[in-house]
């Protein structure tokens, strides 16, 4: 801008000694007749050199007025992106030049918004990533992060931007991929971090190489692969599970079966005990492959909630009338409470009363023998409780979070006693989350347990 200033400036200047040379000239014509009047002609020229000096420095100042204004405006336009539009100089010979960079300023003011429409764009993308994303300089200091890698590594953007990886993470692991990415080499593996919280993560770390070759940064990505592996485990934990529970009863009735065929067939006690043995391990093999495709449709996405309208007190009537004969056998005493209550909701019935008959089953089995079990039925702020309460064994702290696992058992000899196939409550659990409801439990070792089944009811 002061190299225009120069130029317009050289160019007025060599205007004013051009018409100095031409007053000159036209006084040096008329000198031999005024010759006699010098006083006047000094006082003209006097005159003339003051206008063309007024003129000039009026001329000077709105070109540096104009180039000044231009100058800002320009300057407010690229650093703080704000120019409605170029100001008009008061210099008619600026005009031209004055529109050429307001066709500049209306072509920056565009890429600005392609820019800022590129850059939303972009962080609405990582935003919708699930995966950590990080982007680090040449230098390997972090100048993005999506809110996924906020998560993941526990902090958030404001304080990890202009920092290296080892300042705000303390997995060595994931900044040596990324050391490893700066010289060249692509970096993938796999990590257990524990802050914010144990995790399991994926992480790749590959260089940004220009087309001429000069790294100029790095990207890393962080996968929290955490469920996948805890999936993984309770798929092999569940294999091995199935297996066992399965060996158990297909290992006797092969005993048993091979018992007969040695001659204890011959022998009419013998036999039918074993005939009752085999009849039990058969009905407790079948319990188990009903239980397992049970789940197996519970845990289905094909399957779909009915929706019907249930009546509470007529499912739960039917569990217990048909609990009763069970009952009488341990010498438990079961009781109904508000059997009248006109409670529904939406759902499957047979499943519901499949999650109530399991629960009856285990109160009445581990129980102690003059014990009872009581059932109450309530809607209580919007929701159908079905409280389930015995007067058994208890479960030990320890074991209340695990109740619901697949094969868990508190006592594993008194279940394989009782016919348990250990996937009652885990059964009971999927049914009521299909419905949208919860199950608690309270319970205290020696005392007895309460389960409560919560259903959403028809608003």
């Amino acid at each position: 801008m002061k190299t225009l200033k120069k130029l317009l400036l050289y160019r007025y200047g060599i205007t004013v000694a051009i018409l100095l040379i031409i007053t000159t000239l036209i006084l040096y014509m008329f000198t031999p007749s005024i010759l006699k009047d010098w006083p006047i002609l000094m006082g003209s020229l006097v005159f003339i050199l003051a206008a063309i000096l007024i003129v000039s420095l009026r001329i000077q100042r709105v070109i540096s007025s104009d180039l000044e204004e231009m100058g800002n405006a320009l300057e407010s336009l690229v650093l703080k992106k704000k120019l409605e539009a170029m100001p008009l100089p008061q210099l008619g010979e600026l005009f031209d030049f004055a529109q050429n960079l307001e066709t500049i300023a209306i072509r920056i003011r565009e890429n600005y918004h392609m820019l800022e429409m590129e850059k939303e764009r972009l962080e609405t993308i990582l935003a919708s990533i699930e995966t950590g994303i990080l982007a680090l300089d040449s230098d390997g200091k972090v100048n993005l992060i999506n809110p996924a890698g906020e998560r993941v590594l526990g902090v958030t953007r404001d304080y990890a931007l202009g920092k290296t990886l080892t300042e705000i993470h303390p997995a060595t692991a994931i900044d040596q991929a990324v050391e490893e990415a700066r010289e060249g080499k692509g970096v993938s593996l796999e990590i257990d971090i524990f802050t914010p919280r144990k995790r399991t993560l994926s992480v790749r770390a590959n260089p940004i190489i220009m087309e001429d070759g000069n790294i100029i940064g790095v990207i890393c990505v962080l996968d929290d692969i955490t469920p996948t592996r805890r999936l993984e485990r309770i798929r092999r934990d569940f294999i091995v599970n199935v297996s066992h529970e399965l060996r158990t009863p297909v290992s006797n009735i092969r005993a048993l079966t091979e018992a007969l065929q040695s001659g204890a067939i011959e022998e009419k006690e013998r036999a039918q005990r074993f005939i009752a043995d085999l009849d039990k391990e058969s009905q407790r093999l079948a319990n188990i492959i009903d239980d397992l495709l049970t789940l197996s449709r519970l845990e289905s996405e094909e399957i779909t909630l009915e929706e019907e309208l249930v009546s509470a007190s007529e499912i739960v009537s039917e569990a217990v009338v048909e609990k009763a004969a069970l009952a009488e056998k341990y010498g438990v005493k079961l009781f109904l409470r508000n059997p009248e209550a006109d409670i529904t909701f939406y759902g499957n019935a047979s499943m519901v009363k499949t999650a109530i008959s399991n629960l009856l089953d285990n109160a009445i089995k581990y129980n102690r023998e003059g014990g009872k079990v009581e059932v109450n039925i309530e809607e209580l702020g919007g929701e159908l409780l079905i409280n389930i309460s015995d007067t058994g064994t208890g479960i030990p702290k320890k074991d209340l979070n695990r109740i619901f696992e697949r094969f868990y058992r508190v006592d594993k000899a008194r279940s394989r006693d009782t016919g348990g196939t250990g996937l009652g409550l885990s059964i009971v659990k999927h049914v009521v989350e299909f419905h949208g409801g919860q199950i608690s439990v309270k319970s205290r070792e020696g005392e007895g347990s309460t389960f409560t089944i919560s259903l959403p009811t028809p608003t």
